[in-house]
C-alpha cells in the first residue's frame, strides 16, 4: 500500500508540472530577456535519490526510517534586480526555497541565498564592488556523518576595487569578512577575514594575465575536544599568477598557478602547498562545445575539521541538438586528501547527463540523471547513489 500510495504522489506530481508548463507558456511568450532591469523566477525540482545519507552499501537502512531513498521536492521563487543610477549599478539576486522530503521529513528546512551589492565608478579611473550576502543551506551528507541535519547560515561583505593605470593596466584590491555558524556541528562556527591585491593586464585581442597576493585569517568560536577555540585558527597567504587566452576563434584556455602558505596559531612553522587550475574550452561546430579542466585547492574552511586538500579533474561537451533542445554529459573526479582525527585520502567519481527543453526564455524545462561512487581509505565511508531530477524554471 505504501508503495502504491508513493506512486500515486509521484504521478500527481509529474501531472502537476505538465499542467503548470502548459498554462505558464502562453502568458510568458516574449515576456521575459535576460538583460532586463528586473526578473521574478520561480521553479519547482523534483529529485529522487537513492542514497540521500551517503552511506556505505553495508549500513542497515533500518536505523534511517526503514529507507535510504528519498523524493525531494524543492519550490522557490526568487528575484533579479540590476538598477542603473547614473554611472552605479544596484544590484538584488535573492532566493528561498522550501526543500521538502517525501520521505524523511525530519530533513525539511527554509533556505535562501541573497546578495546586495552596489557596483560602483568614481571618475574614469576608479571602480568596485560593495556587497553583502546571506546564505542559509543544509550541509551535504558526504561530510556529515550518521545522518545529522546541519543547517549552515553564511554572511559575509566584501570591498573591492580597482585603478586603471592605463586602458590596458589596472590595480586591484579587495577586503572581505564572514562568519558561519552551524546549528549542529558548532564546532565549525568561525569568522574569516582577508584581504588581497594585485595588478592585472587585459590585452586588446580578449587576453588577460593578473598577478595577486591574499592574506587570510581564520578564527573559530568554538572548542574542540580538548582544543580551546582560541588555538584553533590560522593564518593563509596565497600568491597566484593566473591568466585567460583566446587560443583560437574557437578556442579558450585558462590557467592559474600558486602557493599557499598557512601556520596554525599554536605551531611554530608554515606549512606550504603549491595550488593552481587550468581549463580549456573548444567550441567544435556550431551546436557542439567540449571542455576539460584541473583544479587543486584547499577545502573552504568551515565544512570539516582539518585542512583537506582536493585535487579535481572532468571533461564534458554539450550539443545543441535543436533550437530548443540541448544535452550536456560529463563525468569529474575528486582525489580528497583529508586531515581530521585520521588522515587518509578518497576518490569520488560523478557521472551527469541532462537535457534542457526552452522553447521560450520565460520558461525552461530541465531533466537529468546522476551517478555518484566514492572509494575511501576508510571502507566505512565508501557510497553509491543516483538521483533522477526534473526541474522546470519559469520566468516573468
Amino acid at each position: 500500500m505504501e508503495a502504491a500510495g508513493f506512486g500515486g504522489r509521484m504521478g500527481k506530481l509529474g501531472r502537476v508540472a505538465v499542467s503548470l508548463a502548459g498554462l505558464l507558456a502562453p502568458a510568458t511568450q516574449a515576456a521575459v530577456d535576460e538583460t532586463d532591469p528586473l526578473i521574478v523566477h520561480a521553479d519547482v525540482s523534483t529529485v529522487y535519490d537513492s542514497n540521500v545519507f551517503r552511506l556505505a552499501d553495508g549500513v542497515p537502512a533500518a536505523q534511517y526510517g526503514g529507507s535510504k531513498a528519498d523524493v525531494i521536492v524543492d519550490p522557490s521563487v526568487g528575484i533579479r534586480a540590476n538598477w542603473p543610477v547614473s554611472r552605479q549599478v544596484l544590484l538584488l539576486d535573492a532566493q528561498l526555497s522550501r526543500p521538502t522530503y517525501t520521505r524523511h521529513r525530519q530533513l525539511d528546512y527554509t533556505g535562501w541565498q541573497g546578495l546586495l551589492a552596489w557596483d560602483w565608478q568614481w571618475g574614469s579611473a576608479w571602480s568596485g564592488r560593495l556587497g553583502y550576502s546571506d546564505e542559509r543551506t543544509l550541509s551535504e551528507f558526504e561530510d556529515v556523518q550518521l545522518g545529522i541535519k546541519d543547517l549552515v547560515r553564511k554572511q559575509g561583505g566584501e570591498l573591492s576595487t580597482a585603478y586603471a593605470l592605463t586602458s590596458d593596466w589596472a590595480l586591484q584590491g579587495s577586503l572581505t569578512s564572514s562568519r558561519q555558524q552551524h546549528d549542529r556541528r558548532r564546532y565549525l562556527d568561525l569568522r574569516q577575514d582577508g584581504a588581497g591585491g594585485g595588478v592585472r593586464y587585459r590585452s586588446g585581442l580578449g587576453g588577460e594575465v593578473s598577478a595577486r597576493l591574499d592574506y587570510m585569517q581564520v578564527e573559530y568560536s568554538e572548542a574542540l575536544l580538548t582544543m580551546p577555540a582560541d588555538e584553533r585558527g590560522y593564518r593563509q597567504w596565497q600568491a597566484r599568477l593566473g591568466g585567460v587566452w583566446p587560443l583560437g576563434a574557437k578556442t579558450r584556455l585558462q590557467a592559474g598557478y600558486g602557493w599557499t602558505n598557512w601556520k596554525y596559531r599554536i605551531e611554530d612553522d608554515w606549512q606550504r602547498s603549491p595550488t593552481g587550475d587550468i581549463a580549456l574550452s573548444w567550441q567544435a561546430s556550431e551546436k557542439t562545445r567540449l571542455y576539460a579542466d584541473y583544479r587543486r585547492a584547499f577545502e573552504a574552511p568551515g565544512q570539516n575539521i582539518g585542512r583537506n586538500l582536493i585535487e579535481g579533474y572532468g571533461v564534458g561537451g554539450a550539443w545543441q541538438a535543436t533550437a530548443l533542445v540541448g544535452v550536456e554529459l560529463s563525468w569529474r573526479r575528486e582525489d580528497k586528501q583529508l586531515r581530521q582525527v585520521l588522515a587518509y585520502s578518497q576518490q569520488t567519481d560523478y557521472w551527469r547527463l541532462g537535457l534542457k527543453y526552452r522553447p521560450d526564455p520565460a520558461w525552461q524545462l530541465s531533466v537529468y540523471g546522476q551517478h555518484q561512487a566514492r572509494d575511501s581509505a576508510l571502507s566505512q565511508n565508501d557510497y553509491r547513489a543516483v538521483q533522477a531530477g526534473v526541474d522546470l524554471k519559469v520566468m516573468f
